[in-house]
This record gives structure tokens, sequence and C-alpha cells, in this order.
């Protein structure tokens, strides 16, 4: 029987409204689908952060899956590192993570991987959906009904792997101290042990399931990443983190409390790479990576797309490093998914084998030429004006932790959240004042209509 699913689709993910467009059953036409185009037999594993209603379409979703004979190994509570870092080991042919949507109040994005840990393209996951609201599933035999596992030793095994990834050795001499906020996320099941096994002393914020009938973001919220500046210098902490609900973001901020530009985290950590490493980066990325690639000889190749083009890239040129402008560093002798997680890791590697701050590494980098202004949100909901955004630019708005970034013509503008308004910044170049002052109109436009609504 054919159902009309009103859903939103991108590369590697499937999103909606939990309860409204994305409901039980439509979740569980989902998993049918994709067992279908499987075949019976295959492996699946599955994880979901620590939202109510990701463990609620998660185990429709696996109903689906089993009643075409798929398997479906569950990892419960676990971050999209940890699953794509277990798809290829277990012989998985797929991974799917619920998680809370990016912009969305209430809504759940289903991510979805392939054997090679790689997101689905947009074009696979139309066929997904299709194959649902057309009914084109093939069921199982009853005694051909696929099994579910549980494997919560997937902490364990990440955790094991990641340790092994860096020097523990350089990193537990130095006895850092790192405030970390997990967004409610799942990472909070994974950070205490992994922080003690490198010996790095964790002030943990959010580490636990969301509040109680509150509503979560994808992001953390303004208020938290202002605690975790505050709580970095009371502390007296090396360094601090805020990752995004599901640990493929990071958000970093030196000893000062100053947050990094995603340009600047992947400028340090090509400070520490061997001449002649391979690196894929988004064409959103300002130029000051540019230069700091050619300072250590290493091989950048920009990118017009999204994670999938970036991690085909990527696998096709054999890059060692993938890194987009929205916080994401993806280390692909480790995993294909990036982590945010491991890039904390590897920059508290180089602070310790370098023996200097962040701050101080930060200032070896090409200084970056700003332009800033400022929008009042005059108490307008900030995720409904960047959800609004977004749907407006289209392509032209990428993701980031604290926000987005738009671009204007040959320019890009980051459009960031702060407590009580928004503010914006892009790289210093011609035509920056004629962007800034365009995005400037476009969120008080914005701001205006949701008032008056």
């Amino acid at each position: 029987m054919a159902m009309k699913l009103e859903l939103e689709l991108e590369d590697g993910r499937v999103g909606g409204i939990a309860n409204q467009t994305l409901t039980p059953d439509v979740a569980a036409m989902l998993g049918s689908a994709l067992g279908t185009l499987l075949g019976e037999g295959a492996i699946v594993v599955t994880a979901r952060d620590n939202y109510p209603p990701s463990r609620m379409l998660k185990r429709a979703f696996s109903a689906g899956l089993m009643s075409a004979g798929v398997t479906v190994i569950d990892f419960h509570a676990a971050t999209t590192p940890e699953l794509v870092f277990a798809i290829k080991r277990l012989g998985a042919k797929a991974g799917i993570q619920f998680t809370v949507s990016s912009l969305e109040r209430n809504g759940v994005s289903i991510k979805i991987f392939d054997a090679q840990g790689v997101p689905y393209s947009l074009e696979r996951v139309e066929d997904v959906v299709e194959r649902a609201g057309t009914g084109r599933v093939v069921r199982s035999l009853p005694t051909s009904i696929g099994w579910v596992t549980y494997a919560e030793y997937i902490h364990d095994i990440y955790t094991a792997a990641a340790v092994n990834y860096v020097d523990v050795h350089a990193i537990a001499a130095k006895r850092f101290r790192v405030v970390c906020d997990a967004n409610f996320g799942s990472s909070s099941e994974i950070l205490p042990n992994l922080l003690a096994e490198v010996g790095v002393e964790g002030v943990l914020l959010n580490a636990h399931r969301p509040p109680l009938r509150g509503s979560i973001s994808h992001m953390p919220s303004p208020r938290s990443l202002s605690t975790v500046r505050e709580m970095v210098k009371a502390s007296g902490a090396t360094l601090g983190a805020a990752l995004c609900a599901d640990a493929t973001r990071a958000l970093l901020f030196d000893e000062n409390g100053q947050p990094l530009l995603s340009e600047e985290v992947l400028g340090i950590l090509l400070l520490g790479v061997p001449a002649g490493t391979r690196v894929v980066t988004s064409e959103a990325m300002m130029s000051v990576v540019d230069k700091v690639a050619e300072k250590v000889g290493a091989k950048l190749v920009r990118v017009r797309g999204s994670a999938y083009d970036l991690t085909r890239t990527a696998r096709r040129t054999g890059s060692h490093i993938v890194a987009t402008c929205g916080h994401e560093v993806a280390f692909m002798d480790f995993s294909a998914s990036p982590d945010g997680v491991l890039t904390l890791l590897k920059v508290v590697e180089l602070m310790a084998k370098r023996g200097e701050p962040l701050s101080s590494l930060r200032s070896e980098l090409p200084e970056l030429q700003l332009e800033r202004a400022s929008v009042r949100l005059d108490g307008a909901d900030y995720l409904k004006v960047l959800s609004e955004l977004k749907l407006r630019k289209g392509a032209d708005a990428v993701l980031t932790l604290t926000g987005l970034r738009v671009r204007v013509g040959a320019l890009w503008v980051d459009v960031e959240v702060l407590p009580h308004g928004i503010e914006l910044v892009a790289e210093a170049t011609e035509g920056v004042d004629e962007a800034l002052r365009e995005i400037a109109e476009s969120v008080r436009g914005i701001v205006r209509e949701q008032r008056g609504a």
C-alpha cells in the first residue's frame, strides 16, 4: 500500500518531525525498504543518541530491517564515529544512526552509511524512501526473519582503537586538563574512560541524558558554549571542547576560552603532519588553510559538495584527512566518519609533542583578517531563524557547530549564534562589506517575520 512520505532528504540522511512526519510506522517501512535493497542475510549496525524519539524510531526501523531478513547489531547509545568505525570491522552492509535534527526542534535525522562507512548518496536515499512509500518491499518467511544482537562493547573497542591512534605517553606526561561539553549525547559513554586512558583530567558538562521534556539540539546551545568558555578559564584547563549530539563535530577553545575556527583547527593539525600528506577540504574554507598546506608541504584538494562528495574524493585520492568548514574532521586511516572526540585527542597530542599551549600553536598560523557585523534576535528563536535561512539558501548554506556558513557570490559568511543575537563573520576580501550587509538584511527580515507571526 502506497504512503505519502513528507520527509527531508539529503546526502546520507532522512529527516522528519518525530511522531508527525517521521512516525514509528514510517520508520518501520524505511527499515523494510533498506532491508529489501540489502538482501536477506545482510548485517546492519545501528546506534542512537540519548534523545527519546531516537530510541523509539531506531526500534521501529530495526523491526523493518528484521522483517526483510536482516540481522541487526544494536549498539544502543553510541556516537556516529563509533558506528562507522564498526561497520567494516563487523562485516556489515550498512550502518544506521538516529540522532536529533540539526536545526528542527523535535526533529530526528536517520543517517545511512554504506559498507565502507561512506554516507549514502542522495540518489540511494531517494531509492530507499521511494520503495518505502510505494510499499515495494520483500518480507522474509517467518523462519528467515532477522535477529537482533546487542553489542554495547563497541565503547571499549572504539576507546582502545582511539587510544592506540595517539601517543599516549607524550599526552599523559603533560597531565592536561580538558573541559568538554557532551551536549547530552552518546559521547558521555566514552569520554570518561577515554580521557583517563590517555592521562587527561576531564571536566565534563552535559554528560547525561537530556532534561526531562526539555528541548535539545544537534549543536550545543549558545548558553552551553558560553559556559565552556568560562569553565576553561575558571578551571585553568588546557583547552575546551563542545561536541554535537552525535560527536561528529567539535568546537575547540584555547586555554583563554577563545573558540577556534574550523580553518584554525585544520591549520593546527597540519602543523603536525609530514610533507606530502593529502587533505580534502570543502570549498567554503578560508584561504588560510591553503597557506598552511603550502608551508608544511601538504597536498590540499578543495571539493564542492556534501560530506558524501568529500569522503568519496578522499577515498579516490588516498587522502589522509577530510575537513569541512562545519567543524568536522575525519582521519581516513582510522574511520571515514568525522570525529569530534578524535579531533580533540589529535590536537592534545600535538600540544604535548610541541610543548606549547593551544594559543601558541594558533599564533603560528597566518593571521586571519576578518570582518564582523551583528544582528539582534529580539526574542526570536535562533534555531527557527537558522532553519529558515538554510531553507532559503539551500546548498549555499552549510551547517556548522555555531550556526551556518552561507555563500554570497564568491564569498562565504559565518552566521554564528550568540546568547542574545547573531554575529556575522567573513574573511576580509573584496566585496565583504556588501556580503555582510546582504546576509544581515536577510536575517533581520526573518526575525521580523517570526516576531509578527
